[in-house]
């Protein structure tokens, strides 16, 4: 696409016409730079030291439309200029009630490092280190290895002596604390069976709540950018392809040979209904269950009524998941009868009872006997990353080292509302008992989360209770405005780093060299923390008496790359080749070739489709075995009768969660500058809608205002709002997000005793039809003194 020619010109200043690989110019005028990101490689084109547009690697063609974002990101008019400070703090300290509602004063770096370093002292000496808390994503903030914030945060806190934490993630949060207890690993991120053997063996897959055909644009790392072909080639070799899902997605469009939209949250039934069908049609494989598994017979008990009086027949699972008794019967034959994958995402065990959902789903794939053949058994990751890429083996470049935090005190990821209003409260957590901390400060870098946190509201009360609240952001995200102290950072366009892809193939090493000066008064993180360290005597053990780029070459001479270091950044790109025998890695072969030489981390060795370890925590949300609880918020609930929609927030398409939402890019697809809400048409009439209406949706939690999109990708009853809006508040109704922040509405409530992770696709809502709102300001900076 091209570049807005107006914000073009007044942020760079330039007179020149602007095209997206600025063909027009002469090559004498323009540099182009090798630089990385989440989204893709690309060489950034830059004249008379500004950036005037991009050019895609050409095996990153699939991520044009985000790469091409990166000038307008650069020059967002809402780039924070100068270090602020939150007036009422600057003042006295106080009115921790006013964040987000206060005006800033810009500071000097000296007066923002040195109110910066007071407010670390001073709740370290009244309260503690365990009272100042790090929120961060440690990988997601940037591609580059060693200006990684959340990684220098964590190793300026830890000499400083120590800070509380959170573990676990949003993505997976239920599936990694469970898949343990059943595999002996947390599997969701594990090495999958390659593409090539899906291709060549898999003739039939279920792709179970995951859209692979949009999520594999972006990685962890830098992306490969080759899944789609892949996928088409999978359709091409005549693979029967279902996609189970309340939303008819991506996938489920270009790639399905059929679509079922399932009742939300209802996964787990439609699953026991399936292993029900294969006991009792003697569809089974006993011998399979005899030698690589534990604890069938629970599960068979189970699935027959015999614990609870409700056999677990396909008319039952129709009764709750909305696919036919039928169809359910046939899907099950099919897959018993065919070499069968099943390929889960993780959006339905972002759900109360979440944990269940994988363990049903490696229960069916067990009684379907075909784990560890090629092209069968199930993958819990093959939207993610480019998973089932073959490995180069090559060793890879790596980031600063954060070290060691002297505090053990850590809370589950999703439970940071709960914890900044309840210190000293005890929760079950994965067959312990944790206590939340008494924090007194919060120290965000690389993530915001108001807006990444569910019951955002809540999550604002809890800043709002808080001492002093830090943030390092180039931009003024909806977590800056509700800061005290906010530094403005460099973009990783501003500086130089090197990085790594793919997430699974590790076959490139990407230098990600500095394109432009930095903007404004931004300073790298490394900088920061480099000046903090020093005011507290320890700028060495921090620095390691080396600067960023001297840390890049010693993070080169860590991989296996032969190049001499000044070869490499030159060219900008390193690449390895990927051995043959790695093509044809199958997951699980060699324990089912012999699973005493190759026992799982499990208790057994074995898979267990009965845990004792599970059962022994006694936790009544989340038995010893794979089973249906219906959550407390979903369309069969008796809350369904107030609140008669189920909001999904998925990952959205042009963006990277909240990354991006601030572009050109938005123009493109808000709604009167409102994040869209997917209705089917069906619910839209009764809602008097029509497509670019305004509405708001809410709950007991909050409010949103959203722009109406109607369109029969969707489950009738269901409604998607795709999560990473940046939030913004009505001023005349608080609890109400004018940008349409999803996290508004969704709730807090844990998955389990177990995961204690994010239940964001539990959400029950309704929705009004509004004629006007008030303007969405999020995009623009707050009111400065």
């Amino acid at each position: 696409m091209g570049i807005d020619r107006r914000n073009f010109l007044k942020m760079t200043g330039l007179t020149l016409v602007s095209l997206p690989y600025a063909g027009n110019l002469l090559a004498e005028e323009q540099l182009a730079i090798t630089h990385a990101t989440h989204y893709g490689a690309f060489k950034g084109l830059v004249t008379n030291g500004k950036l005037i547009g991009v050019e895609p690697y050409p095996h990153h063609r699939h991520s044009n439309i985000l790469l091409q974002q990166m000038v307008s990101r650069l020059y967002a008019s809402n780039r924070i200029d100068a270090p602020y400070i939150r007036k009422s703090y600057l003042d006295n300290r106080g009115n921790p009630e006013r964040r987000g509602k206060d005006s800033f004063v810009k500071v000097s770096w000296d007066t923002a490092l040195e109110l910066t370093a007071e407010a670390l002292v001073r709740s370290k000496e009244k309260y503690g280190n365990e009272s100042i808390f790090r929120t961060t994503n440690s990988t997601w903030a940037q591609a580059g290895l060693v200006n990684r914030s959340g990684s220098l945060q964590g190793r300026f806190l830890g000499y400083f002596g120590g800070f509380s934490d959170s573990v676990g993630d949003y993505s997976t949060g239920a599936a990694q604390h469970l898949l343990p207890h059943v595999l002996g690993s947390m599997e969701v991120y594990g090495l999958q069976t390659t593409r090539k053997v899906i291709e060549k063996h898999t003739e039939m897959m279920l792709i179970w709540g995951a859209d692979p055909m949009k999520t594999n644009h972006i990685d962890n790392q830098v992306p490969d950018h080759d899944m789609d072909d892949w996928f088409y080639r999978f359709k091409k070799a005549g693979m029967r392809i279902v996609c189970i899902d309340p939303i008819r997605t991506e996938s489920a469009e270009k790639i399905a040979s059929s679509w079922l939209p399932i009742v939300p949250n209802t996964d787990v039934a439609m699953i026991l209904g399936m292993c029900y069908v294969l006991l009792t049609e003697n569809l089974y494989d006993q011998k399979f269950l005899d030698n690589y598994t534990v604890g069938f017979d629970y599960f068979r008990r189970y699935l027959l009524g015999k614990q609870d009086e409700t056999p677990k027949t396909p008319e039952w699972a129709a009764s709750i998941c909305g696919i036919s008794a039928d169809t359910i019967r046939e899907l099950t034959r099919a897959a018993a009868s065919k070499r069968t994958l099943l390929a889960a995402g993780w959006a339905c065990q972002r759900t109360q009872h979440g944990e269940q959902v994988h363990w049903s789903l490696v229960s069916l794939a067990s009684m379907l006997g075909q784990i560890g053949l090629p092209g069968g058994g199930f993958s819990f990751n093959l939207h993610y990353c480019g998973a089932g890429s073959p490995g180069s083996d090559a060793h890879m470049p790596v980031g600063v080292p954060q070290g060691r935090n002297p505090v053990n005190t850590f809370i589950p990821t999703s439970r940071l509302g709960d914890m900044l209003l309840n210190p000293g409260k005890t929760i079950n957590y994965n067959g312990r008992k944790i206590t939340f901390p008494n924090v007194r400060l919060v120290y965000t870098a690389g993530v915001t989360p108001i807006g990444h946190q569910p019951d955002v509201n809540n999550v604002i009360r809890g800043f709002r209770q808080m001492d002093a609240v830090i943030t390092h952001e180039p931009w003024w995200t909806p977590t800056a405005r509700m800061s005290d102290i906010v530094l403005p950072t460099t973009t990783t366009m501003e500086r130089n780093d090197i990085a790594y892809g793919g997430t699974y193939s590790r076959t490139r090493i990407w230098a990600m060299k500095q394109l432009v000066q930095p903007l404004f008064a931004a300073k790298d993180d490394f900088w920061i923390f480099q000046q903090l360290a020093k005011k507290f005597g320890f700028e060495d053990k921090f620095t390691k008496n080396r600067t960023p780029m001297e840390w890049v070459k010693w993070s080169y001479s860590r991989s296996g790359a032969q190049l001499p270091f000044d070869t490499f950044w030159k060219k900008g790109v390193v690449t390895f080749d990927v051995p043959e025998t790695n093509k044809e890695y199958t997951r699980y072969a060699n324990f089912r070739e012999d699973p005493e030489a190759h026992r799982l981390r499990t208790p057994s060795g074995k898979i267990e489709l009965y845990s004792e370890k599970v059962a022994s925590f006694g936790y009544r949300d989340c038995l010893g075995h794979a089973s249906w609880m219906p959550p407390q918020e979903w369309l069969g609930s008796a809350l369904a009768k107030r609140h008669r929609y189920h909001l999904l927030s998925p990952h959205p398409r042009y963006r990277l969660h909240s990354q991006l939402d601030n572009t050109d890019l938005r123009h493109q697809y808000k709604i009167k500058g409102r994040e869209p809400m997917r209705i089917h048409p069906q619910d839209a009439k009764q809602l008097g809608l029509n497509s670019g209406d305004l509405a708001e949706i809410f709950n007991d939690r909050g409010r949103i205002v959203v722009g109406v999109q109607i369109t029969d990708t969707i489950r009738p009853g269901v409604i998607a709002v795709e999560e990473g809006a940046w939030y913004f508040a009505d001023t005349e109704t608080p609890e109400r997000c004018l940008s349409g922040q999803v996290n508004v509405l969704t709730s807090s409530r844990p998955s389990s005793s177990l995961g204690q992770a994010t239940t964001a696709n539990s959400c029950l809502v309704s929705i009004r039809k509004i004629e006007d709102a008030a303007e969405n300001l999020t995009y623009l900076p707050p009111k400065r003194d």
